[in-house]
């Protein structure tokens, strides 16, 4: 199903002072209990729930700042490029029936993982008939395959950036700044008396490695360090250094750091500042977005003028290309976390396995042009199924022969494309589908539904999918699909 997130962007110009005062009027409490109910199981292969014996390296990558946003976590360690696995649908794996009906049509993006990769936090958007929904926060133990926690952030909360141990959540509201300790569930405010920052800014900062700081860039220049206890307020570090953005906050108290070049060539320098004796020492230098691992010595950078993803080692400066493998599903997406950890997450995975797919009617082939039911499952969109009427496709079926009975969370249709002379042609497009399945059950799928899943999963041997409705296109009369995934 089609996610739409309305993104709204709001800056405000606020001043840190050195002290905080708590606000008691404004605690939040959990939703829900720390004790996961008895028929929240995680349903997963035996051969896929055993943990690597050694670390892996895996990245959580995704789309950053488009509506349909969507998140990866993918091992670097596998160059075939299917060790991967969608954000969305890990979660779903570990939601009961009744959350995933609750929660249909939300977006979720990953707010932090912990270093050792055992838990996330996720920050959910649910889109209501109120004008402004709260923010859900939820805490999952990856590991255990359970939810540890779950509350909400005040519908006007914005930016909400999470400790590393995911136990605060910093959040802007109403132009003010506000710190949520998760154990103690207290509301803090950050009183704003002296000094401008930019809140988009402070949206981007980095926690201490003991979560009691946070430091940000400040809308002049140096880095701000922001005392979360109040106990010393701000300080400034690097004052006069054209800061451009901060990466992390490593276990050494030292920051990661980048600088603006003024050479316009969009090229940065890499920095990093030894907190305690105010060191600074150069990396390297990037151009687009990039994330670092843990230990400094490799770097993961999207390029977007190639739209490559390279690995890069930064004692040589040797560039790998491995866009193949972090590329999910053919999506364009930058690097947000790299996490070294034991946790094999494809244990939340669930890989169904196609013996043969078949077609009431299929178009003959034009001139290049093949439209064989085969290339609903070839993994390119551009190579599309296109029924064979004169009808426009309504009452055709396409039927997928799993060869055993099989679990089906969902599935996942893509609109065919045909481009003809550098134009994409305006074909069919489908309005509603049925899906029958062999334990006799039955879902229509309306309103262009491009992602949907099952409240729960179907135990199933075949999927039939019938055309009970669709949109005409202006250059060509057949209705066809380019990709049918099955979840």
């Amino acid at each position: 199903m089609r996610l739409i997130k309305a993104t709204v962007i709001i800056v405000f110009l606020m001043s840190i002072s050195a002290c905080t005062a708590t606000t008691r009027g404004d605690i939040l409490t959990s939703s829900q209990s720390p004790n996961i109910p008895s028929n929240n199981e995680v349903k997963v292969s035996k051969n896929a729930a055993k943990e690597t014996e050694k670390k892996a390296s895996w990245l959580l990558n995704g789309q950053e700042g488009v509506e349909d946003r969507v998140q990866f976590l993918t091992n670097l360690d596998d160059p075939t490029g299917e060790t991967n696995i969608r954000i969305d649908d890990l979660i779903d794996t570990m939601e009961t029936k009744e959350e995933r009906t609750k929660y249909r049509g939300s977006q979720v993006y990953v707010g932090k993982i912990t270093s050792d990769g055992s838990r996330m936090a996720i920050i959910r958007d649910v889109y209501g008939e109120q004008p402004q929904e709260s923010l859900i926060i939820e805490v999952y133990n990856l590991d255990a395959g359970e939810k540890e926690r779950e509350f909400k952030l005040p519908p006007a909360a914005q930016y909400p950036v999470v400790s590393s141990d995911l136990s605060k959540y910093l959040y802007v509201m109403d132009g003010r700044l506000y710190l949520y300790d998760a154990i103690s569930k207290r509301t803090t405010e950050l009183k704003t008396n002296k000094g401008k920052a930019d809140i988009s800014n402070i949206a981007q900062g980095v926690f201490s490695p003991d979560n009691t700081k946070l430091s940000f860039v400040d809308d002049q220049t140096g880095i701000v360090m922001l005392d979360l206890s109040g106990d010393s307020g701000t300080k400034l570090l690097l004052a006069g250094t054209d800061v451009s953005s901060i990466m992390q906050w490593d276990q050494g108290n030292q920051l990661i750091y980048t600088t603006y070049k003024k050479d316009n060539t969009f090229i940065n320098d890499i920095y990093s500042l030894d907190i305690p004796t105010g060191k600074v020492q150069f990396i390297t230098k990037n151009e687009g977005d990039f994330i670092l691992s843990p230990d400094q010595k490799k770097l993961v950078l999207a390029d977007d003028e190639v739209v490559k993803m390279f690995m890069i080692d930064v004692a040589s400066g040797k560039k790998e290309d491995v866009s193949s493998i972090v590329n999910g599903e053919g999506t364009w997406v930058v690097p947000i976390q790299w996490i070294d950890t034991k946790i094999n997450y494809m244990k939340y995975s669930n890989k169904v396995k196609v013996k043969k797919v078949t077609a009431s009617s299929t178009l003959p082939n034009r001139s290049n042009y093949s439209f064989n039911v085969n290339n609903l499952t070839d993994d390119n969109n551009l190579t599309p199924w296109c029924e064979g009427t004169k009808e426009g496709g309504i009452g055709e079926t396409v039927t997928i022969d799993l060869g055993s009975t099989q679990e089906v969370r969902g599935l996942e249709m893509v609109d065919g494309i045909i481009r003809v002379n550098n134009k994409y042609l305006d074909i069919n497009a489908i309005q509603k589908m049925k899906l029958d399945f062999s334990d006799g059950q039955s879902v229509v799928l309306e309103n262009n539904d491009t992602r949907f899943k099952f409240d729960e999963p179907i135990r199933t041997s075949f999927v039939k999918a019938t055309i009970l409705e669709v949109k005409n296109g202006t250059d060509f009369p057949n209705t066809c699909i380019g990709e049918l995934k099955l979840l």
